[in-house]
C-alpha cells in the first residue's frame, strides 16, 4: 500500500501530490516546518510543536490566519492511522505559497501551501546509547535567525554532511567562541557538575525536546543552567549530549577525536536518557 500525505486540504498517494514550481518554498526556501515524533502510533507533544510552528509563522510574516490548525491536527492523526505509523516522524511544512512571478517581494495575501507527511526514523538502541557517539566542532556560519524553524536549511545540510563525511554523528557549532547548537540538535554540557545548555536567543532554536528535558531534569532535582558556554568549556566538559525530537538524548564521547571526560558515556547523560525514555513510555 502506497503511503498517503496531506497537501492543501486533501489526502493523496505520495507519488500523486504536486506542488507548483512557482511555490516560494521551492524558489526561495520561503517556509517553515516542524518534525513531530510518533511513539506507539501517537504523536508526541503535538500541541507544543504546533505552538512553535505558529511562532515561526509570525516571525516570517506568513499569515497564520489563513491556516486551519485544526485540520493540520486532524491530518496528523489521520496519516498515522491510514499509514499505520508506529515509530515514525511527522513532517509539517508551510510555505508562503504560489505567486505568478518570481520576485523577492511577496504578496501578503497569498494562500500558504500546507504539507503534512510521515517517514520512519532510526531510534538508537540502548547499547548504541551506552557506547556513545562522535562529533566535531565547526564554525556556525548559518544566518542569525536560527530561532525560526525555517525550511532554508542549506547551511545546516552542509554542516551535517561535513560531519558525516568525517564519520561523526553531529557538528557542534561555535559562533564568537560560544556554543550555539548542533547542525540538527540542541546541545547539553556537564561542566563543574552542573548541566548547562545555551540560553535561548536568535542564534539557536527553542527545541521542544530541549525545553521538556530541562523541565524533567529540574523536576528530578537536577540543576540545569541556561547560559553562555565557551568553546573551551565544551572541550573540557565532563559529559555532553545532543537532543532532538527524534533522538532526545544522544551521548557525545569524543569531539574531533578529543575525549570528553573519561571518553565514556557518563552518569548524568544516562540519567537524562532514562528520565526522557520513562516519560515517553508513559506518555
Amino acid at each position: 500500500m502506497q503511503e498517503k500525505l496531506y497537501l492543501n486540504g486533501s489526502f493523496f498517494p505520495s507519488d500523486e501530490a504536486k506542488i507548483s514550481v512557482m511555490d516560494r518554498g521551492f524558489l526561495f526556501g520561503d517556509g517553515v516546518y516542524e518534525l513531530i515524533p510518533v511513539y506507539k502510533s501517537k504523536p508526541f507533544l503535538l500541541g507544543q510543536h504546533l505552538d512553535r510552528l505558529r511562532v515561526s509563522l509570525d516571525l516570517t510574516g506568513i499569515n497564520k490566519e489563513l491556516i486551519n490548525f485544526s485540520k493540520i491536527n486532524d491530518a496528523v492523526n489521520e496519516l498515522i492511522s491510514v499509514n499505520q505509523y508506529k515509530e515514525h516522524s511527522i513532517y509539517i511544512q508551510i510555505t508562503r505559497g504560489v505567486e505568478k512571478i518570481r520576485q523577492h517581494i511577496f504578496d501578503k495575501c497569498g494562500e500558504p501551501t500546507v504539507l503534512v507527511m510521515g517517514q520512519p526514523y532510526k531510534k538508537y538502541s540502548v547499547s548504541e546509547i551506552e557506547q556513545g557517539f562522535k562529533a566535531c566542532i565547526q564554525d556556525d556560519y548559518r544566518w542569525t535567525k536560527a530561532n525560526i524553524k525555517s525550511t532554508s536549511l542549506l547551511a545546516n545540510v552542509m554542516l551535517k554532511n561535513s560531519a558525516t563525511k568525517m564519520n561523526k554523528y553531529e557538528a557542534i557549532l561555535i559562533r564568537d567562541n560560544k556554543l550555539t547548537e548542533g547542525s540538527a540538535s540542541n546541545v547539553f554540557v556537564l561542566s563543574q557538575d552542573v548541566i548547562k545548555t545555551p540560553k535561548l536567543s536568535n542564534k539557536l532554536l527553542s527545541g521542544v525536546t530541549r525545553n521538556l528535558l530541562i523541565e524533567l531534569l529540574r523536576q528530578n532535582t537536577i540543576e540545569v543552567s541556561e547560559c553562555d558556554i565557551s568553546k573551551e568549556e565544551v572541550l573540557s566538559a565532563q559529559e555532553i549530549w545532543c537532543s532532538s525530537s527524534t533522538n532526545p538524548v544522544v551521548p557525545i564521547v569524543t569531539i574531533d577525536d578529543i575525549s570528553i571526560g573519561s571518553g565514556k558515556v557518563g552518569k548524568f547523560t544516562l540519567d537524562a536518557y532514562k528520565i526522557m525514555d520513562d516519560y515517553i513510555n508513559q506518555y
